[in-house]
């Protein structure tokens, strides 16, 4: 503890002294004045102010200032078109709104591959028949009469195969390469489906034909029935 002087005498004096030992100066010891209820908490921090209180609210770094937004602009204003109620205008409109897709057939290929086919198919089973009548020295009308369980079977096993066997293995029936056409499809069971449609779209060539000239994009009675679409093969490009 530090020493103290006494005032009147200069006397050295222990911290503890009541009176001065030497002119009798008598000493009173000043009371530290005691915090109130509500000042507790000066106790705990007697060296400066209390420590405020943490706020638990997130806080979140200021963005800066934000840029306003430009107002959007005003779509131009269109000229009004003007319609022509030509009948010419009127007939190269309709024939744009009905121009097939570039990628499908046209109609002048599709419609040569079938008549050719029908043709082929009617000369092929012909041959049949007249190759049965040289076998078995009998007309064919009388063949026909007599062993038609055998011989219609045999024309449709013969017509299918003509048809089912290119397309199977080349995605092309007999003529569709010479107009380069391809059937759009790589699995060969929907091939051999589709060969089979084929057959009947070739049998009945007239009906395919009015198929191919009310549907807009020209498509066959084979394509409208199976949902496949025959479709113009690219050229190779020249190097």
């Amino acid at each position: 503890m530090e020493r103290r002087a006494c005032p009147s005498c200069q006397t050295r004096l222990s911290p503890l002294a009541m009176e001065c030992p030497t002119c009798g100066l008598v000493f009173t010891r000043a009371e530290r004045p005691r915090p109130l209820l509500f000042q507790a908490s000066g106790l705990l921090h007697p060296k400066g102010d209390p420590e405020p209180p943490r706020s638990l609210a997130i806080q979140a770094p200021a963005l800066g200032r934000v840029q306003p937004l430009p107002s959007p602009e005003a779509p131009p204003v269109l000229p009004p078109v003007e319609h022509s109620f030509h009948p010419l205008d009127l007939l190269d409109s309709a024939l744009q709104t009905l121009e097939p897709d570039p990628s499908t057939a046209s109609f002048g290929p599709l419609l040569l591959v079938e008549a050719g086919e029908a043709c082929l198919l009617a000369a092929l089973n012909l041959a049949l028949a007249f190759t049965l009548s040289l076998s078995l020295q009998a007309p064919v009308s009388r063949i026909f009469a007599e062993a038609w369980p055998v011989v219609v079977p045999a024309h449709l096993a013969l017509s299918w195969a003509f048809l089912m066997v290119p397309l199977v293995i080349a995605g092309q029936s007999p003529l569709m390469g010479r107009w380069n056409l391809v059937l759009a499809e790589d699995e060969p069971e929907r091939r051999m489906v589709f060969s089979l449609l084929h057959l009947l779209s070739v049998a009945l060539f007239p009906l395919s034909l009015l198929c191919m000239i009310l549907s807009p994009r020209h498509q066959t009675l084979a394509e409208y029935l199976s949902g496949q679409e025959i479709l113009s093969k690219p050229e190779p490009r020249l190097r």
